[in-house]
């Protein structure tokens, strides 16, 4: 008796450090950033400008997944709270020769922190609709 009281005692310590574990990771990714530089990358074909000039384009998330009420799930773009240009420019992928750029917060959206291997500074915009998203970052300018 002793000793399945140990081994229960055992199976719940390891699935409450489990648990914790779990909790502090979903932590990381729940807090909205709501301060700093929030950064769209976008590929335009053609040549490209001198950086920081308008491209004439905007950054459209008309193709991004919605959700029944037409609401984006989870668009990319970086961000990083308290960011500037040039921290939060860092991990955008080699592909985008342009970005749209706004403060934080996006109104009407949650933006946190998703980030991945090879970008530190991804997040994750949801909650608001591509129109208004795409209204809100305007104009690319390019890399």
């Amino acid at each position: 008796m002793l000793g399945f009281a140990w081994v229960f005692g055992l199976a719940v310590t390891a699935a409450q450090t489990v648990a914790a574990a779990d909790h502090h990771k979903a932590k990381i990714g729940v807090n909205p950033v709501t301060t700093g530089v929030v950064i769209r990358g976008v590929t335009l074909a053609g040549p490209v400008g001198a950086p920081g000039t308008p491209t004439g384009k905007t950054c459209d998330f008309s193709g991004e997944p919605v959700d029944p009420s037409g609401r984006m799930e989870g668009a990319s773009v970086n961000c990083r709270p308290n960011g500037n240009l040039a921290n939060t420019l860092l991990g955008l992928p080699a592909r985008f020769n342009a970005y749209c750029m706004i403060q934080a917060p996006v109104k009407s959206a949650r933006l946190i922190q998703a980030s991945r291997p090879d970008n530190a500074n991804h997040c994750d915009l949801s909650g608001i609709t591509p129109k208004d998203a795409t209204g809100q970052f305007r104009g690319a300018v390019w890399r």
